[in-house]
Formats: C-alpha cells, structure tokens, sequence
C-alpha cells in the first residue's frame, strides 16, 4: 500500500495518484488541515478514498471525534471507528474505563450508538427467513426513526472488536429500528450490505443456518453467549 501523508483538503496532484494506482491511501495530519470537524467529515465522505486521519494531541482527536459521533455521513477513519469502539466497550463496562472525561461529554452519544448496535441481535434474526421470526421482532419496541445522525455505527461493523459489546445485554435495551432494518438508507445502500462481512460472528451463524450447517436452535441458544463462544460456534461449521 502507497500510503501518501498529506493536509485536507488533499492536492489534486496527490489525489491523482489514487486514481492511478488504487493501492494509494493516505494519511492526513489534522492540525495541518485547513479543513476540519464536520467539513472535514463530509469532504473525505464524498471522496470515496482510503484514509486516516493522523492527530497530534488528544485534544484534537476527541474534537473530531464528538463530530464523528453526531454526523450524517458515512465515512471510513479506522483511528474514529477504534476510538469509537474503544469508548462504547468503556461506557458498557466491558472494558475498565479510561477516557472518563470525554465519555462523560459524550455518553448520550454512546448511549443512542449502543442501542443501536444491541439491537442488531434482532436484526440478525430479521434477515433469517425462518417463520415467525419477524413477528417476533416486531414485538420488541418499535423506534422508527429515520435521522441519520450517528449512522456511522454501520461502519464499526467489518471491526471484529465492535462485536465485543454483545457480551452484555439487556434485553429490555433493544428496540426494532423499523427504518434501518427494512430501508436502504446508508448511502443507498440496505443495512444488510454493512452487517455481511467476515469479521461478524453472528452474520456468520447466520450464513451458516441459511445453507444449513448449523440447526436453528443452535444459534437460538448461541445468540445469548459470549462474543468468543458466538465465534466457536460460527468457525465450527
């Protein structure tokens, strides 16, 4: 990978590159930047290219990150998604804390980010095609909200650590999120199209049902226990 470090917004003669040569990423110093917070965020989102975001203090990185948080735009930062991750498993006491100051300023944030990723237990079985199954779901409380703000909890997804937070679960956390499950509302894409990806234990259980190499009330029974036992599970197959 030829990885480029440059400032956003990026030169037309750096960006010449990626389209040259699609091993090309880059790296961009933020408090060089002359674009920055949510700017920052919707110019690298229309951008479409593989980047990381370079901070030179703590301060800038949770500036950002509080942006990252609240915008409507998907876009791919691994340092924003793995800080992300990092304060959702703090804020859901699986990690032990760390960041106590920045949680606090962001937990209602976190809280909205973490019922979404819970419920996506339900969403799993939403995309079975078992009888029933949607019934089911359905009897959960309905959230039919259709803001985009926060929608970048669809890019934690292909982060094996994200799945971490299934550990703990309550289920009167979850909720039927009507419009994420059914519409193609992340860039014109379903939900489906984020959650199938190989570093998803329970995407894997799921796949491994639908061409029938795990029975039903195997991953009935799996879908409670932890992320490492979900992973046992779905690599025995």
């Amino acid at each position: 990978m030829n990885v480029i470090e440059t400032t956003a917004p990026i030169a037309i003669d750096d960006l010449k590159h990626y389209f040259e040569n699609k091993e090309t990423s880059y790296l961009i110093d933020y408090e060089k930047s002359t674009l920055r917070g949510e700017k920052l965020l919707v110019y690298l989102s229309n951008l479409e290219i593989p980047c990381d975001i370079k901070f030179n203090s703590i301060e800038l990185f949770d500036e950002l990150l509080k942006d990252y948080l609240k915008t409507n735009v998907i876009v791919k930062i691994p340092s924003l998604e793995q800080g992300t991750i990092d304060l959702l498993l703090q804020y859901n006491k699986i990690d032990p804390p760390v960041d106590n100051d920045i949680i606090e300023e962001v937990k209602e944030d976190l809280k909205v980010w973490s019922s979404k990723l819970k419920s996506l237990t339900l969403y799993n079985m939403y995309t079975l095609n078992v009888e029933g199954a949607k019934e089911w779901i359905k009897e959960f409380p309905e959230d039919n909200t259709s803001s985009t703000e926060g929608i970048n909890f669809v890019s934690l997804l292909d982060n094996f650590d994200v799945y971490r937070i299934f550990e703990k679960i309550d289920q009167s956390e979850l909720k039927y999120y009507s419009e994420y499950f059914e519409k193609y509302m992340f860039k014109g894409k379903n939900l489906f199209s984020f959650w199938a990806n190989e570093n998803n234990p329970m995407f894997l259980l799921t796949y491994s049902i639908s061409e029938n190499t795990i029975d039903l009330d195997e991953y009935i029974k799996a879908r409670n226990n932890t992320i490492q036992e979900l992973m046992d599970v779905s690599l025995s197959r």
